[in-house]
């Protein structure tokens, strides 16, 4: 094997290994605990902000789909999230879900006319209200259908080359960390 595939691969490896660990703590696990303290509606609260943490964290991991190269200009950005919905969640319709869930719960915090959210009524996900026409989006189906979603995209990404350069050109964009600091800062 040539030294530039060792030395890839390698590399590969070490950003696979993070991403994951990304994706399972703080990704993952900050949505999983953001629903759990909304979940029961205590002080009118509901799991919008869990709705909001997939959507975004669909675009993050869109980038990674599409291996986008500009972290401050990302220029195309619906058109890789619509396109990773397609390929991962293809049970919701990419423009309205980008439209109407992601970019007005990310920008406004409020959801467009297509949706309507809900929690804890599996046996609604995916019906249309008469009156509205909105369809119904139950955050406990949307959740599984995300993660379900992010396996089958870990899953072609380790065996897919091309998948794997792209995902590499936005790794080396850089990815979320927390820093401890010791003592006091001034």
């Amino acid at each position: 094997m040539p030294q530039e595939d060792t030395t890839k691969e390698k590399e590969f490896d070490l950003a696979f290994g993070n991403f994951i660990n990304l994706v399972n703590s703080w990704v993952l696990g900050s949505i999983t605990e953001t629903y759990r303290a909304t979940k029961h509606s205590e002080n009118n609260s509901s799991p919008l902000v869990a709705f909001i943490l997939i959507s975004t964290t669909i675009d993050f991991v869109a980038g990674f789909f599409e291996g986008i190269t500009d972290l401050d200009n990302p220029g195309n950005a619906g058109r890789t999230y619509k396109r990773f919905l397609e390929r991962y969640m293809p049970g919701y319709n990419s423009e309205n879900l980008y439209k109407d869930l992601r970019c007005k719960l990310a920008h406004n915090f409020t959801i467009g006319a297509s949706y309507a959210l809900i929690h804890k009524r599996y046996d609604m996900h995916g019906k249309i209200i008469p009156e509205t026409g909105q369809i119904i989006i139950n955050f406990e189906n949307f959740y599984t259908d995300f993660e379900n979603a992010i396996k089958a995209y870990i899953s072609d990404l380790v065996k897919d080359q091309d998948l794997k350069s792209k995902f590499l050109t936005r790794y080396r964009l850089g990815i979320p960390a927390v820093f401890q600091i010791k003592g006091e800062i001034s």
